[in-house]
């Protein structure tokens, strides 16, 4: 039996779910509505979004030819 290609290897990147300014209109929206001082919920919603953004930011970098 052959072995199965990896369809989703280490090389290309998948796309992220949602763009960046989306996650940053979360982040934003996040810190509006605790006027700044996050519960222990939101702190984990923050840390989840931040996740969530930085993955976003690999995903747009292009690499050099």
């Amino acid at each position: 039996m052959s072995p199965t290609p990896d369809t989703h290897s280490v090389d290309t990147p998948c796309a992220p779910e949602r763009s960046l300014a989306e996650i940053n209109a979360d982040i934003r929206c996040l810190f509006a509505r605790a006027e700044g001082r996050l519960s222990d919920a939101e702190r984990i919603r923050h840390a989840t979004l931040l996740g969530e953004w930085a993955e976003a930011i690999r995903a747009s970098v292009v690499p050099a030819a």
